[in-house]
C-alpha cells in the first residue's frame, strides 16, 4: 500500500513480573527486522510501512482469523485510525493469537495501532 501518511506503531508492556528479554524475543517474533525502542517499562517500535505486519498477516490468513481481524480493524475505527491487538504470550511461541479486549492477555498485549488509513485500504492489504 502506497500511503506516505501511515504510521504503524506496536506497544508491548514489560510488567514487573516479565523477563525484558522474553518480551523483545516476541516481538521479534512476529515483526523481524523491526528496530525496536525500549522506554521504562514498554518496548515499540514505529513503522511508515505496512509491510510490518507482513508475519500477522501470513498467520491470520493461515487460520482463518481475517474475518475477526476486519471487525476488530472497523470497530476501533476513528477518524483515520484503527488498532488491534494480539497476546504476547503467544507471539513468544510465534504464534498470532488476535484479542478483542485486554484482560484475554494475562501479561498484557502487544497494541498495533495503524494512523493515518483508509479502513477500506487497510482490510484489502490483509485480504491480499
Amino acid at each position: 500500500m502506497e500511503n506516505n501518511r501511515i504510521k504503524v506503531t506496536i506497544v508491548a508492556s514489560v510488567n514487573s513480573t516479565e523477563d525484558r528479554q522474553k518480551v523483545i524475543f516476541a516481538l521479534n517474533n512476529i515483526f523481524p527486522n523491526s528496530e525496536l525502542i525500549e522506554k521504562k517499562n514498554n518496548i515499540s517500535t514505529k513503522m511508515d510501512d505496512l509491510r510490518v505486519l507482513e508475519k500477522i498477516k501470513e498467520k491470520i490468513r493461515s487460520k482463518k482469523s481475517l474475518a475477526v481481524l476486519q471487525r476488530i480493524l472497523h470497530n476501533n475505527y476513528h477518524m483515520g485510525n484503527t488498532w488491534f491487538l494480539i497476546n504476547k504470550q503467544a507471539a513468544f511461541v510465534d504464534n498470532v493469537a488476535i484479542i478483542e479486549n485486554e484482560d484475554e492477555s494475562p501479561l498484557g498485549p502487544i497494541k498495533i495501532s495503524i494512523n493515518g488509513c483508509n479502513l477500506e485500504q487497510i482490510k484489502e492489504w490483509f485480504e491480499r
